[in-house]
């Protein structure tokens, strides 16, 4: 089984150092380790270049999925059959790949008729809870089967999930294609892993599976606590999830979105937040207006 690991990372050498070192511990190692180098201005490239057994593409700043873009599609252009990706600051146990491995394998001799799309490990912040940004999406049914059918695998089917430690199948990239470049930043994985379950192809979460994502905080954010540094994450969020909307739930359930977006949101965003009521106003609008001309190519 060729395995192909990619980190996307910019301008986090120290995290970055941490996260390729937890791979190289791996006790199931992955053939080969892309590196996409998102446009670092620290040390990153320089770093990079005194290290050994690595794939190293930089390009200019293309966001989270610009990155994972390149990365899948480096890897599978040689010939991986499972890609697993994570960000910079996701920081794997030594058995966080092996454990993803015997999941697979043991869904796949219990039921081979089913296809694989992803399994994605189980997230934690730096105290050992769940990370709330990375709670995989799991339903009481996904397709025809209950969400516990794989439970005696010690697999959980899920709908969607993140790109902190997310094993993608050849089949799914083949089938499906890659994530949106355009989206630049957030709901890139929740789009892509939920464009594989639609497709028919089955998502897993392994809680056995283990990595620590090395967030500041513990957070799953939103428009009435975040930081003024996290306002333009915020725009690509609101535009990105307008556009998943319009695309899972058509035009009626989108301009309803939309509506409340432009007349409803504002009204929260100066009753709950503290500060920086006029910036996030003018992101949320800016957001809300871009989603309705947003209309992405997805890539093949």
């Amino acid at each position: 089984m060729n395995i192909i690991a990619v980190i996307v990372t910019h301008n986090r050498l120290p995290l970055l150092q941490e996260a390729v070192g937890a791979i190289r511990q791996q006790l199931l190692l992955p053939q080969q380790l892309i590196i996409v180098n998102n446009g670092s201005t620290d040390d990153t490239s320089n770093w990079l270049a005194t290290q050994p057994a690595l794939h190293v593409i930089t390009q200019e700043n293309q966001g989270a999925s610009g990155g994972f873009y390149t990365g899948l599609t480096a890897a599978y252009e040689q010939g991986a059959d499972w890609v697993w990706i994570m960000d910079d600051d996701t920081i794997a146990r030594p058995d966080t790949l092996l454990r993803l491995v015997d999941s697979l394998q043991a869904m796949r001799q219990a039921h081979p008729q089913y296809p694989l799309g992803f399994l994605v490990s189980r997230a934690l912040w730096t105290d050992g809870h769940p990370h709330w940004m990375n709670l995989p999406e799991i339903n009481r049914v996904q397709g025809v089967l209950p969400f516990n059918f794989f439970e005696e695998q010690g697999v959980l089917l899920a709908r969607s999930a993140s790109f902190v430690s997310l094993l993608v199948s050849r089949q799914s990239i083949a089938q499906c294609g890659y994530p949106i470049r355009a989206f630049f930043i957030w709901a890139d994985d929740i789009e892509y892993t939920t464009r594989m379950t639609r497709s028919g192809l089955l998502g897993g979460y392994v809680p056995s599976s283990v990595v620590v994502h090395k967030t500041k905080t513990n957070y799953s954010s939103d428009l009435y606590h975040a930081t003024p540094s996290e306002a333009t994450k915020h725009f690509y969020g609101i535009r990105n999830n307008l556009y998943c909307r319009r695309l899972w739930r058509g035009e009626l359930s989108f301009w309803s979105a939309i509506i409340k977006q432009f007349f409803v949101i504002p009204f929260r965003i100066l009753k709950k937040r503290k500060d920086h009521h006029w910036l996030f106003l003018r992101i949320n609008w800016r957001a809300a207006f871009a989603a309705i001309l947003f209309r992405p190519v997805k890539p093949f």
